[in-house]
């Protein structure tokens, strides 16, 4: 039963991956039809015209656009630290945000919503900065807690969190995290991620992994049928790594459920992308290994044909 509370989302995004923060609005809208939603979308170097586009996916899409000097207020050289502005954005948002909600959840462009998150509303963050979800379905996995040294043993995911505003303002995580980024930033393999697990350590209320589901924690099984099982499916699913559903190349459940999703936004005619340029050796061996699991011999032996030949390449 849905909450009257409105839920506040937000992402962040440049020209690159606009159509998939669309996708990802439209699931939530679609899923949450009795369920009062402000989206929120701050752009960086995105044309007028596509911003047009972007508002037109949902009635009430609010675009921000942010300027440079709000994103490049440490430094005006990302090359130097190796740091792209989507790390910028993200910290920055809170900050733009305060005074318009108290609370909003944050989502990565490659998440995909399949369930009612109203329930979100009973999730109490009055005393923590936000709450977030493990990085693992070991919840006491403490490999990344220990690399960065936490005092909490906790490690989570930042594609998915429920902040608190006033309360991430008044523990100005937007500099400490900068900060982190700017002193550790090469040596830090999760960038903003690891930034905010410091920045935050011990702020953080840990919620079901229903919130932030990584896809790739699922069987290959799994894969192709988690949609049909209600009971375990969960809220949020993110697509983490390079082989995203918008890739034409991968096929199954989950680029079906993308291009659902995505027929639904002004994006609709636009092709599946190829992950051909991107692809590695492994990659490929991954293809023939999904697709010999499905008796599709022929088409596996191409792609492991494919893997050798790109082997013998390298």
């Amino acid at each position: 039963m849905a909450n009257n509370s409105i839920i506040n989302v937000a992402w962040c995004t440049d020209a690159n991956y606009l159509e998939y923060v669309a996708t990802s609005m439209i699931s939530v809208k679609m899923n949450n039809l009795n369920q009062e939603l402000a989206f929120y979308v701050f752009v960086y170097d995105v044309s007028d015209e596509e911003i047009e586009k972007l508002k037109a996916t949902c009635d009430g899409v609010q675009v921000i656009k942010i300027e440079k000097d709000a994103i490049e207020k440490y430094s005006n050289d990302f090359a130097i630290k190796h740091l792209n502005r989507s790390t910028y954005m993200r910290l920055a948002v809170p900050r733009l945000l305060q005074g318009k909600v108290e609370n909003f959840i944050y989502l990565d462009a490659d998440t995909l919503c399949f369930d009612d998150i109203s329930s979100i509303n009973d999730i109490d963050i009055s005393n923590v900065i936000c709450a977030a979800s493990h990085d693992s379905l070991d919840v006491q996995n403490d490999k990344h807690a220990k690399r960065l040294g936490l005092k909490t043993k906790h490690y989570f995911n930042a594609g998915f969190l429920y902040i608190n505003v006033n309360n991430w303002i008044e523990h100005d995580v937007e500099n400490k995290a900068n900060e982190v980024l700017f002193e550790k930033g090469n040596s830090l393999p999760y960038f903003d991620q690891d930034a905010l697990n410091i920045a935050m350590d011990g702020h953080i209320r840990f919620i079901d992994n229903q919130w932030n589901f990584l896809f790739n924690w699922f069987t290959e099984e799994q894969k192709e049928t988690f949609l049909y099982h209600e009971n375990t499916t969960p809220k949020i699913v993110h697509f983490t790594g390079g082989r995203k559903p918008w890739y034409r190349e991968h096929t199954g459940l989950a680029q079906q459920l993308y291009s659902f999703y995505h027929h639904f936004t002004p994006w609709r005619n636009a092709p599946l992308r190829s992950y051909a340029p991107r692809m590695r050796p492994t990659d490929y061996r991954v293809y023939a290994r999904q697709h010999a699991r499905k008796r599709q011999y022929l088409v596996a032996a191409g792609w492991y044909l494919k893997y050798l030949q790109s082997k013998l390449r390298k």
